[in-house]
């Protein structure tokens, strides 16, 4: 009695027309064994006309010695299984071809198994349509942001500059002072000398403080024009230590006026850091000149520098009339400013926090109404193995 679990011949066909793949298998005659539904469809063909008919008479004559080629081919068993993709009457098929072979008689047939891929194939171009798009709009609005923030750095650059000038304006009158005092001396030294001009002892005593008087000067107007003109962008090693000691010759002008006590504590050894030293100097220019404006006469300002492990910390202090409450967190915005109009453009904060950052660094404040402010800064230290590795990438 037969086992009825086991599929018939019958529920073997009903369930390979299930399918919605294409399932033709042609015998090693070449004569078509077997069509599915979606066979038939796919093929256009109807299966009662086919089966037992070769499948040369399905096709031109031009067509027929590839079929006859690629059959001896899986025969003689030079494939074992194939895969093509084909286009017919407008749609596209992906056709996978295995050999049927049984332990005597060896080559039995070929199973076609084709599935219509138009719509994937629609669906991939689409995709691939659209991810063209999108990288051209990617591609679009990288060169919008990158010519955003080229203008965005002039921009910047140009704010920097103006509040250069902004910080000379406030320099000039101790800059007349430091000039004015060797010229009143060099004036005495040249009108004593032509009062006796055959006083050749007078000549050499006196020539020689008019040239240190020209020199004096000459550093001061030098001082001055190297901060006030543009600077590239390049960065180089730069000691912070000497930065410091750098904006104070810029800014001393100033303090004398208001005869503030100037406390150095900075580190004993150089600490450097990777940058650009006339950005950096622009820093320390505004924060000096910021707590000079905050103290009273005879105040007092202290700097300090320390490294501590991979990290360099700056320290900038006064005991001036300190910062409230309200205004803290707005210090840092641009145009933001609580001197007078004629006494500040509200830039110079806002300058300095940009360029900080870009420099890898923090800064933070600390300020009590009428006992002082307190501002912090850190960069990361550059030591030589790291220095040396950054010029690498600089140079390429």
């Amino acid at each position: 009695m037969p086992d009825s679990n086991l599929l018939t011949k019958e529920d073997l066909i009903e369930i390979l027309d299930s399918l919605d793949v294409g399932i033709i298998y042609v015998d090693k005659e070449n004569r078509f064994a077997f069509v599915n539904k979606a066979g038939e469809e796919i093929r256009f063909i109807k299966a009662t006309d086919r089966i037992g008919k070769s499948v040369l008479e399905c096709h031109s004559a031009g067509v027929r010695k590839k079929v006859v080629e690629d059959m001896n081919s899986f025969k003689i068993g030079d494939y074992a299984s194939r895969h093509k993709m084909i286009r017919s009457k407008g749609k596209y098929f992906d056709n996978s071809y295995s050999v049927v072979k049984d332990s005597s008689e060896g080559f039995k047939g070929v199973v076609l198994v084709s599935q219509d891929v138009t719509e994937k194939i629609r669906l991939e171009r689409e995709l691939k349509k659209a991810n063209e798009e999108l990288e051209h709009k990617v591609e679009e609005r990288t060169k919008e942001i990158t010519e955003a923030y080229e203008k965005l750095k002039i921009a910047n650059d140009q704010l920097m500059q103006s509040e250069k000038m902004a910080a000379i304006g406030q320099f000039v009158s101790g800059v007349a002072h430091e000039i004015n005092n060797p010229l009143d001396g060099i004036q005495n030294c040249i009108r004593a000398v032509m009062s006796n001009s055959g006083n050749h002892k007078l000549m050499e005593d006196y020539l020689p403080l008019a040239l240190e008087g020209l020199f004096k000067i000459e550093i001061v107007v030098k001082r001055l024009l190297d901060y006030a003109r543009p600077h590239s962008k390049e960065k180089i090693i730069v000691d912070l230590n000497e930065l410091i000691y750098n904006s104070l010759e810029l800014t001393k002008f100033r303090i004398k006026k208001k005869k503030i006590d100037m406390r150095l504590n900075l580190n004993d050894e150089p600490i450097y850091i990777y940058g650009e030293p006339h950005y950096l100097g622009q820093v320390f220019v505004n924060l000096i000149m910021n707590s000079y404006d905050a103290v009273e006469n005879e105040g007092n300002i202290t700097i300090s520098t320390e490294r501590i492990d991979d990290q360099i910390e700056i320290s900038l202090s006064d005991n001036g009339q300190g910062i409230s409450e309200e205004n803290l967190s707005k210090i840092f915005d641009p145009f933001f400013t609580t001197k007078q109009k004629d006494n500040g453009t509200g830039l110079g904060l806002y300058l300095s926090y940009n360029v900080i950052k870009e420099h890898g660094g923090e800064i933070s404040v600390e300020s009590k109404v009428n006992q002082g402010t307190k501002f912090k800064i850190s960069f990361p230290v550059y030591v030589e193995d790291k220095i040396k590795s950054n010029r690498e990438l600089v140079e390429g």
